[in-house]
């Protein structure tokens, strides 16, 4: 009787409750009407050039005077001008369309009209505004031969804007009247029982709005039968068969099926469907003879179509395939939706079509993509939006579309804000950390109603689009480390570099969500780049070769590209030459190579922030051999040299060419600024060996080429980049030249160059700067950054650089010197010395996997002096014997494990390590020693006693029965103490989660972190939460943050919800976070374990990770949330 009267007061709550929250959702906004569309979209039309056009456009809404209408082409808003204006009934007018491809002029596109009103916008359908044109010919009827009585047969293909009607004309005149002359509607023209008199020339006429044009002529000629014997009498064939087709439902087919004769007499032709069955006889036209047109074409014509010869089986049948296009066409009805803040939204849109249509979303008239929060999902295209804010709100259209059309329709969504929902946040900035880190920070919501901000939600993405992702703040008093900042803070890491992003920020409190702050946009920081260009070598003259390359893409890039370095050496040889180039450039003609040579050349690109460290495989080299392709009876130039004289002049020296088998009448000279599309060029009508080039640039880096010509054409370019001197340079001695690196060891590199030439005075000494290439980061420049560099003198043409690093690229620089002046740097070269023996391998660790089986782990060492060969395992279990007793195991270089297997039971072994490189073996590692287990074997009695096994199966049987009464009276338990209701009591209370586990409140406060009561999660549906939770009830209210029910005593001793929650897990848009379990481990610290979303991040400030449990699988849930039960460390 208790319990029934419980109950009762039970229903009565619910009723109460019910009917307390209808009224909030009752009333005009339950009817929402869409309150926006067209009551006249545009329609495609076809208009000659130079006309008027006119495409209309009218919408009707919750109030006319606030609709306005936009039109956008191909994606892009109309800009109007005096030829195009929107009139006043927002119809779109041109004076006159134009098509002008030359000068990027063109109306022709795809165009659609945008409403928007205080509600929202939505897009028309898709007109297209064509302009008239009637293509040439692109087949044309060919000449036919044909025996009297039999079937000629004329085609001709073009294609127009309309299609063009075809006639077919004999002789230039119209086709006489007769029922054997059947034109088709694929232009074939077919002549049934021909005659003498058919013969002649016949041609098609093609016409249309844009104009008309004739076929070439065909010739028809007529032959006479040849008598033969019946019995030699050949076998008909299909001259003409149907074809493979695509046909809009309601609009007619023609299918053909055209035979030869068969002794003078035309054969029997039988159509049929392959699946068998019957042909729609009722709407089949017949042309001709034997070609058939179905009328109204519907969905079950569709199919495999046979034109065959029942007279003939040995004949081969014809056979075609029908397939039948059906626009969409929708399934379900448009419903408006109503939805409070922080929901998950559910939107369907299902057209059927064949084929199957693509389905686009659109709110507002722009495009929806997908993010961590809006989701769009397959068939039959479902738009999820999680986490509901008054953005959301609008008008969301989804348009199917196929091959045979496309429709669409509207859906209002309205998102109700809560009276308790906290204010948005408000000064959100943000500050660039590094180039995957940005510093976010925000002013605290205020109290609204009494309640206060608890916790917020980062939420961020890639401005250009892509998946939105979150952070959620748990603690709403951190406080930033900027000067000035007095708000919570958040620090979003693991971004891409050099990349924009947008946030906005969400506050909580313990009623609902605020709407989004207003977002901002960041960029990263650049990084380095990750690969290198790919490049093609194209020979580029007799001494010269051409690279050119693609701009890295912006991952690739991760920033801005400041510079190219480019690498060229001869084939297989250790000296690199080093050029370097601006970063706006993409290709550059190296000069000054020796003909038939091969050379390698490979590119690296730079930010500001350095170059990338790659490996060979990374980062391969191109080989191509300088050869010269051209002949014009000269050989080509030699020892051709660009001086520069002073800051506005540039000498040309060569030499002429040693064979001439015909005259050689001058030489061509080409310069530009370097990057530049505009050149000067001169001519040289003589054999000279010299010319300058005057008023040039100071301190201007030129691209010049020159080449001899004769009768027979140009000869090869010699093409050099050179820079001149800037304003106010003294000039110094000549720079000096072929610098070459030669390593001899792995701590010695040979630097030799060629000694200039000086005729204002002599070179006393040189200097060689050099430095080790950094393997990340910018590198000094040798011109700008001496204090890098380390200098030695020479006062010869070669120097021997030693106490170098082993297996380190430098690169190196040369500069001579008089007593008074110096010159330029030379070109850079770089070296790396050879290989030297590794360093010891780190952090040796033994693990028994095995009684006699032993796992080695180590680390590579911390000096590798070259590539890492292989690593040798020495192990014994006689310590004291010498190493070349040890035995070995080798391991290749790339890992850094090996298993020792079969070694003895119940034995100590000692192991070492020892690094390799191909030039030698490195010192071994500190000796590690770990004892092997003995091995037990199960001996099987012979005898195996009956009562023995039979107790033991006793015993099974007992202790099956026994669990079975514990799991049966732990069931009865948790049922009870489900039942149990909450009750206050002084002091310590307790209060339920979401699954039902008991947590400690005290004095109305929960013990355990606020944690607890917040954890901002992507929202999920019912189908997971009924999995993650023990009850399925509906929420008496939910927000965006989930978790388990937050009690406290009220002063006559109720239990009152401090959070809004009912003792269970979300449902129907609820969180994707809900609490399993707690553990107190002492004062300061509180173990829980969650049900947590896999694209929500940890609260930093509260929480450590302790573990991560057995994942616990995909929820189909309708929005993709990966959910796994995660532990956290809770500090208080």
């Amino acid at each position: 009787m208790t319990m029934a009267i419980g109950s009762l007061l039970d229903v009565a709550g619910l009723l109460f409750v019910f009917f307390s929250v209808l009224p909030s959702f009752c009333g005009s906004e339950l009817s929402l009407e869409t309150g926006l569309q067209f009551s006249k979209e545009p329609q495609s039309v076809i208009v000659l050039r130079n006309h008027p056009a006119l495409l209309n456009c009218m919408a009707v809404g919750v109030s006319d005077g606030d609709i306005e209408i936009s039109w956008i082409k191909d994606g892009v808003e109309v800009v109007t001008d005096r030829r195009v204006s929107v009139m006043a009934n927002s119809s779109l007018y041109f004076r006159h369309v134009v098509r002008n491809l030359k000068r990027h002029l063109n109306d022709e596109g795809r165009y659609e009209c945008v409403a928007t009103s205080r509600i929202g916008a939505i897009v028309s359908r898709q007109a297209y505004l064509q302009v008239a044109d009637l293509n040439h010919f692109s087949g044309q009827p060919q000449n036919s031969t044909v025996t009297v009585g039999e079937t000629a047969h004329f085609h001709c293909q073009i294609k127009g804007i309309p299609k063009p009607t075809i006639e077919w004309q004999k002789n230039e005149a119209p086709l006489p009247l007769s029922d054997r002359y059947i034109s088709l509607p694929s232009n074939s023209l077919l002549i049934y029982n021909s005659s003498q008199e058919d013969a002649g020339i016949y041609r098609c006429r093609a016409q249309n709005i844009a104009g008309k044009r004739f076929s070439r002529g065909a010739e028809l000629t007529i032959t006479t039968a040849v008598g033969v014997a019946p019995e030699h009498t050949p076998p008909p064939r299909i001259l003409i068969g149907p074809r493979d087709q695509q046909v809009l439902v309601s609009e007619k087919v023609l299918l053909e099926c055209t035979t030869t004769h068969a002794g003078g007499s035309q054969p029997l032709i039988q159509w049929s469907r392959k699946d068998g069955l019957p042909l729609p006889n009722e709407r089949i036209k017949v042309l001709g003879y034997y070609n058939i047109e179905i009328q109204s074409v519907q969905e079950t014509d569709a199919g495999v179509y046979t034109c065959s010869l029942p007279d003939w089986p040995d004949v081969a049948a014809a056979n075609a395939t029908l397939t039948v296009l059906v626009p969409p066409r929708p399934v379900d009805a448009s419903e408006n939706i109503i939805r409070p803040t922080a929901h998950t939204v559910r939107m369907t849109c299902e057209f059927e079509g064949t084929p199957a249509p693509n389905i686009t979303w659109m709110k507002d008239g722009q495009l929806v993509k997908s993010n961590g929060r809006i989701k769009i999902k397959g068939d039959p295209g479902t738009l999820l939006i999680s986490q509901s804010s008054a953005i959301d709100s609008g008008l969301y259209q989804c348009w199917a579309e196929n091959v045979a059309g496309r429709a669409g329709k509207i859906i209002r969504l309205y998102i109700k804000p809560s009276e308790n929902a906290p204010d948005p946040p408000k000064g959100l900035r943000a500050l660039t950390a590094s180039s995957r880190t940005i510093e976010l920070t925000w002013e605290s919501s205020p109290p609204k109603n009494g309640r206060m901000t608890m916790a917020y939600s980062v939420h961020y993405l890639l401005t250009n689009g892509g998946p939105e992702l979150q952070k959620v703040v748990e603690d709403p008093h951190a406080r930033s480390e900027q000067p000035g900042s007095t708000g919570p803070r958040a620090l979003i890491e693991q971004l891409q570099p050099h990349t924009n992003y947008t946030f906005y920020v969400v506050a909580y409190n313990d009623r609902s969500a605020s709407q989004h702050s207003e977002p901002i946009t960041q960029m990263t920081l650049e990084d380095v780049p990750t690969s290198a260009p790919d490049i093609e070598v194209l020979p580029a003259g007799a001494t010269a070769l051409k690279v050119q390359w693609e701009h890295l893409s912006l991952d690739k890039a991760r920033g801005k590209i400041a510079q190219y370095q480019i690498y060229y050496r001869r084939h297989g040889q250790p000296t690199q030459n080093v050029i370097k180039v601006n970063g706006t450039i993409t290709h550059y003609i190296i000069n000054g190579l020796e003909t038939g040579i091969e050379y390698d050349v490979r590119i690296l690109a730079g930010t500001r922030v350095g170059f990338p460290t790659l490996t060979d495989d990374q980062w391969p080299w191109v080989s191509q051999i300088v050869s010269s392709s051209v002949n014009i009876g000269v050989t080509p130039m030699t020892n051709v040299q660009f001086v520069v004289i002073n800051p506005t002049t540039i000498q040309l020296f060569w030499d002429l060419p040693t064979k001439v088998a015909v005259d050689l009448l001058g030489f061509k000279i080409s310069y530009k600024v370097y990057g530049s599309p505009e050149e000067a060029k001169m001519i040289i009508l003589d054999a000279v060996t010299n010319h300058p080039i005057y008023q040039l640039k100071p301190d201007t880096l030129y691209e010049i080429s020159i080449c001899p010509f004769t009768d027979l054409g140009d000869g090869d370019l010699v093409t050099k980049n050179v820079r001149t001197f800037p304003e106010g340079f003294a000039q110094g001695p000549p720079v000096p030249t072929a610098v070459t690196a030669d390593p001899l060891n792995e701590t010695a590199i040979l630097l030799t160059w060629s000694e200039p030439e000086f005729s204002g005075g002599s070179i006393t000494h040189f200097t060689v700067r050099y430095l080790p290439v950094p393997s990340e980061g910018p590198v000094p420049t040798a011109s700008n950054d001496v204090t890098h560099f380390l200098e030695r003198i020479s006062h010869t043409s070669q120097l021997v650089i030693t106490d170098l690093s082993p297996f380190t690229v430098y690169q190196f620089t040369v500069q001579s010197h008089t007593g008074s002046t110096d010159s330029q740097l030379s070109q850079e070269v770089r070296c790396q010395t050879m290989e030297g023996c590794p360093g010891i391998p780190q952090n040796i660790a033994l693990y028994l996997v095995a009684p006699t089986d032993i796992e080695v782990n180590w680390q590579p060492p911390k000096i590798s002096n070259g590539v890492i060969a292989s690593y040798i395992v020495y192990y014994s279990d006689v310590t004291t014997a010498p190493i070349s007793k040890w035995l070995t195991q080798v391991e290749n270089g790339t890992v850094a494990t090996a298993l020792i297997a079969g070694l003895k039971p119940n034995t100590l072994y000692s192991v070492k390590v020892q690094a390799t490189t191909l030039r030698c073996e490195g010192l071994y590692s500190a000796p590690v020693d770990l004892l092997t287990r003995e091995v037990y074997h199960m001996k099987k009695s012979e005898n195996v006693d009956a009562r023995s096994y039979s107790d033991r199966t006793l015993g099974i049987v007992i202790g099956i029965c026994i669990s079975g009464g514990c799991i049966v009276l732990c069931v009865l338990l948790v049922a009870a103490l489900r039942n149990r209701p909450l009750s206050c009591t002084r002091g310590r209370q307790t209060m339920h989660d979401a699954n039902g586990y008991a947590a400690q409140v005290q004095d109305g406060r929960p013990v355990s972190s606020p944690l607890l009561r917040f954890n901002v999660a992507t929202t999920t549906d019912s189908k997971e939460m009924d999995r993650a939770s023990h009850k399925s009830q509906e929420n008496e209210h939910l927000d965006s943050k989930g978790g388990p029910v937050i009690t406290k005593c009220t002063e006559n001793g109720d239990v009152a919800k401090m959070n809004g929650f009912s003792d269970y897990s979300r449902q129907n848009g609820g969180a994707a976070q809900s609490l399993l379990s707690q553990q107190k481990l002492n004062e300061n610290e509180t173990t829980v374990a969650f049900m947590v979303s896999s694209n929500i991040s940890p609260p930093e400030d509260s929480v450590r990770n302790v573990s991560h449990l057995t994942d616990l699988g995909d929820a189909d849930d309708g929005n993709e949330t990966t959910t796994k039960q995660q532990r956290y460390k809770i500090v208080h």
